[in-house]
């Protein structure tokens, strides 16, 4: 047991005078069980929170042991009479430890006992500077989108004060400071007690290596501030929660082609002319040619209604449906303010941000599953940026890190437990007669016959069993495969970053669907829109390959990487753009709605789910232009025609999952994961 510090005037002993010795003793030995005793009441009361323990920062002063005005100092006098205030500290730590924290409390009571300790914040003289600096950080503490009360602050400290009042200051403080750097690392919630597909895990210091280094830096402050996120998109996040706080922006003029209503009605097309058309003409800002009318719905003007298509995520077709009509009329119409859940928005995200990991990689992948979009980063520059699907509600896409090993060309599909449970089975147990694959596809040419025109086969024990003797109260046991090809939902390519979930980047034969703006459509894994250039961008940075030679090696199936690249699957609602523009998103799952109620504020965000869409309307194309060549709509599955009230309008309505009685009218919605 290490002996606590004591005055020098009380350890000079001589070895003639036991009573002496044996009253050192005594005191020693109370002192050690007083300790052993705050150590357990710090075990029982205080509640385990797993983190990601990190100990290797180093403190910014190359000193291991500083005096309380900043500057390297040995023992001296000034720390002799400090000595009563530790004493007391030691004590004020053992009460302690029924409330607070039970690691920052054994990292203090361990940092305390040391021969070589001295108070961090307080001397004789009262709180010094830089326990001054420290209490700003913690009044700042909301511009780094923190609560100010979360962190206590020590009562006032003169001059004179006696120890006990100079002790409780200094545990005060020390307890703020560790509470301050665990809450901005993410160590104020644990991500996956709100939700099991949240799997993160924030990066929060070990206590005894944030006290130590406090204990060595000149500038605590700035420490304290330094354990923040530096991912661009947090301090963009931060600047806007700033400016959120600030005078309200006057009002911007209306820009008076947004004002113009277009009303519902047919088709119109390039080549016709109609009186509406001099209406889109005015809203797209887009004039007739001499030589043309105003009402003539010519080239240049199918060109605009494109790219406004593609901006607003409908399906670029260059034709005014009435999709598009809602979109262009919906962007003049005024925006209710919501000052409050604007900002807790951001601060929710904020939060997110400081579960990722410190460093994302170089390259990384992003795939954001609220904003429908993946991209290849390398040192602040985007390499490649797509349209992905994510999983539906039911089937939601979990949030993780993990590093991409695999790019498989062709690869083979095998039906995740997940799938057999929630779907196969339930139409089996529904069927109660006749070939369990002749009820699950619809019937007709027998359980052989249906295996074969879909290019299954079931598997048990590694062999190949007859589908109509397949058991469905052990439906786990056995494995659906399908090979490559051209009905396999996995495409021409599969990117494989192994998880506890199971989920993974692909191709898809449905390249329909990412003409949708809401694209939570799958069964939690990920379809990319164009993945053969993903392809190209990944072998590039990770062996130099030219898009030439990754077509010449697509037939060699499973490509391991040499480096592996991380994958962050994130669940950000809220992007800032490099002009400082916030772009947000629905909360898909209810994790925002989760996340604000714990931070101590209850709110309620849109889900996102009633988004017009005009890629399931009958005049949508069966595959997106520009997509690669021979991608159709897979067997059975249909453009489904858009819903219209009595006025004919398009009706919005949610992406709310409904299972279908027969396997042939799903089987690509089913199958595609």
């Amino acid at each position: 047991m290490q002996r606590p510090y004591t005055s020098r005037s009380n350890v000079r002993l001589t070895t003639g005078t036991r009573a002496g010795v044996a009253a050192g003793l005594i005191i020693a030995s109370g002192f050690a069980s007083g300790l052993a005793a705050a150590q357990e009441a710090a075990t029982s009361s205080a509640i385990e929170w797993p983190v990601v323990r990190q100990s290797d920062s180093k403190p910014d002063s190359k000193s291991s042991q500083a005096s309380p005005d900043g500057s390297e100092a040995t023992k001296s006098s000034s720390e002799t009479a400090s000595s009563p205030i530790l004493s007391a500290v030691r004590l004020k730590l053992s009460d302690s430890a029924k409330t607070a924290n039970k690691d920052d409390v054994a990292a203090l009571t361990g940092y305390y006992a040391t021969s070589s300790a001295t108070p961090l914040w307080v001397s004789n003289d009262g709180m010094n500077s830089k326990a001054t600096t420290v209490l700003k950080v913690f009044e700042a503490a909301a511009d780094w989108g923190l609560d100010p009360s979360a962190f206590e602050k020590p009562g006032a400290a003169a001059s004179g004060a006696s120890p006990e009042v100079l002790a409780q200051a200094e545990v005060t403080l020390s307890l703020s400071a560790l509470k301050y750097a665990r809450f901005a690392r993410g160590g104020r919630l644990n991500p996956p007690s709100l939700s099991r597909i949240l799997d993160m895990r924030p990066p929060v210091k070990d206590p005894k290596t944030v006290i130590a280094d406090l204990a060595a830096s000149s500038t605590p402050d700035k420490y304290l501030e330094d354990q923040n996120p530096k991912h661009e998109q947090f301090e963009r996040l931060r600047q806007a929660l700033l400016k959120s706080r600030g005078k309200a922006e006057p009002e911007r003029p209306v820009d008076e082609a947004l004002l113009i209503k277009l009303p519902s009605g047919k088709i119109l097309k390039k080549g016709v002319e109609a009186d509406e058309v001099a209406l889109l003409r005015k809203r797209l800002k887009v004039p007739a040619s001499e030589a043309q009318k105003e009402t003539q719905f010519d080239v240049a003007l199918s060109e605009a209604v494109t790219a406004y298509q593609v901006s607003q995520g409908l399906s670029p077709t260059g034709n005014l449906t009435n999709a598009t009509r809602n979109a262009l009329n919906s962007e003049g119409a005024p925006k209710a303010a919501n000052p409050k859940q604007n900002e807790q928005r951001l601060i929710v995200n904020m939060e997110k941000w400081r579960w990722m990991p410190e460093n994302l990689g170089s390259p990384y992948v992003w795939n954001n599953v609220p904003e429908f979009q993946t991209r290849t980063i390398k040192d602040g520059k985007t390499l490649f940026q797509e349209k992905i699907i994510v999983g539906l509600p039911e089937w939601a896409t979990p949030t993780f890190s993990a590093d991409m090993e695999f790019v498989i060309f062709y690869p083979s599909w095998g039906v995740p437990d997940g799938i057999k449970t929630r779907e196969l089975l339930p139409r089996l147990q529904k069927a109660g007669g006749g070939g369990f694959f002749d009820q699950l596809f619809g019937g007709g040419g027998g359980s052989a016959g249906v295996m074969k025109a879909y290019g299954l086969t079931a598997y048990r024990n590694g062999k190949v069993v007859d589908p109509n003797s397949i058991n469905p109260a052990e439906i786990r046991s056995y494995s659906f495969v399908q090979p490559s090809g051209g009905q396999n939902p996995l495409g021409i390519v599969k990117f494989r970053f192994p998880n506890n979930h199971d989920v993974y980047m692909h191709d898809t034969t449905q390249r329909n669907l990412f003409g949708q703006s809401y694209r939570a459509l799958s069964h939690g894994c990920i379809r990319v829109q164009n993945p053969i250039r993903f392809a190209e961008i990944l072998l590039n940075e990770d062996r130099g390959w030219s898009p030439e030679r990754v077509r010449q090696s697509m037939g060699q199936g499973d490509i391991t990487l040499e480096k592996k690249i991380p994958v962050h699957t994130t669940y950000f609602t809220a992007v800032v753009d490099d002009n400082g523009r916030v772009s947000t998103f629905g909360d898909l799952y209810g994790h925002d709605s989760r996340i604000s109620s714990a931070l101590g504020r209850a709110m309620n965000f849109d889900s996102g789910n009633s988004v017009e869409t005009a890629s399931i309307a009958s005049d949508a194309p069966d595959a997106i232009p520009g997509s690669e060549a021979g991608y159709a709509l897979a067997p059975g599955v249909e453009g489904k025609k858009s819903k219209k009230d009595k006025n004919g309008k398009q009706v919005s309505k949610k992406s709310a999952y409904q299972p279908v009685e027969n396997m042939s009218d799903a089987v690509s919605g089913l199958l595609n994961n």
